[in-house]
């Protein structure tokens, strides 16, 4: 069984600690175990627990009235908040409740809701990326299992190639972008998202994903061929190994290469004039002047 620190709690709930033990005290609301150093331990249940009343209190809910409530009353208070107010303050912990259960059902209807309500630009950039950044160090440091990283990327990966398939054919005037990983990275959302960016602002793409070997992406580049090659190193690596990866890149072709993620940590604009290190998306949006969905939230 997983046990949880009250600092990982206040970062899955975005309850703070001081909050957490207050409720505690006063109102009995979770019965955390401690070690012989007298730290607070909590179980996946009251993960599960202080998530559905961080959904009720933040959807106006008096802490009082939520102490008064059976489990079953708790929970089925909880689903019907995640059910009927898609507000985006809520939607990391709708997500959460949906994922901790492996609830497929429920994340399609979430989804469909965001989607229809605020489009997929806003869904992904307020919703589900930061939801991905709440768990993720969680999911590293083995306190969310690989299994719910895995289902959930796995689902939103989904609805971006549903939209994308059915975007319209790209305009021939625009430059080839080429999108890919290195052979050691399985982490695609990111890359995967700046590909549809791409594809909807009417470029041509190819689009080659996760685990692609560097002489695979420089064939590839040179036969279409590539104006842009856009990668993101996400997955455990070394600077040693992300800088072999692009320097092969350069040195083999005659593409301009973007690279983002955390391990691009390094000063790799000095290394080559033809390497962009971006940080977030806008730098794309601005350099390629790429269409933006109206923020309607």
């Amino acid at each position: 069984m997983k046990l949880y620190s009250i600092g990982e709690l206040e970062v899955l709930t975005q309850i703070k600690a001081h909050t957490i033990r207050i409720w505690e005290h006063r109102y009995n609301l979770l019965a955390p175990t401690r070690s012989e150093g007298n730290t607070r331990h909590y179980s996946e249940e009251e993960l599960m627990k202080l998530l559905n009343i961080a959904l009720l209190n933040k959807h106006g809910v008096k802490i009082s009235q939520i102490s008064r409530l059976t489990p079953n009353e708790l929970r089925e208070k909880a689903s019907e908040v995640v059910s009927k107010d898609l507000s985006v303050k809520l939607g990391v912990e709708q997500l959460m409740v949906a994922s901790l259960n492996f609830d497929q059902k429920k994340i399609e209807e979430l989804f469909h809701s965001y989607n229809s309500e605020y489009g997929v630009e806003n869904t992904f950039e307020k919703i589900v990326f930061p939801y991905l950044r709440v768990v993720g160090n969680l999911w590293v440091n083995g306190k969310i299992t690989p299994g719910h990283e895995h289902f959930f990327s796995n689902l939103c990966k989904q609805k971006l190639f549903s939209v994308i398939d059915q975007l319209p054919l790209p305009e021939n005037n625009k430059p080839n972008i080429l999108f890919c990983q290195p052979e050691w990275d399985f982490h695609e959302l990111g890359i995967l998202y700046y590909y549809y960016l791409f594809r909807k602002s009417g470029y041509n793409c190819t689009y080659l994903g996760q685990a692609v070997p560097s002489t695979d992406a420089i064939q590839t580049a040179n036969r279409l061929p590539a104006k842009v090659i856009i990668c993101t190193f996400i997955g455990p690596t070394t600077p040693e190994k992300v800088t072999n990866y692009i320097e092969e890149i350069v040195n083999q072709t005659t593409s301009d290469i973007f690279v983002s993620g955390p391990h691009v940590d390094f000063p790799l604009s000095d290394y080559h004039k033809r390497v962009t290190v971006f940080r977030d998306r806008q730098v794309l949006i601005d350099r390629f002047q790429l269409k933006q969905q109206p923020n309607s939230i």
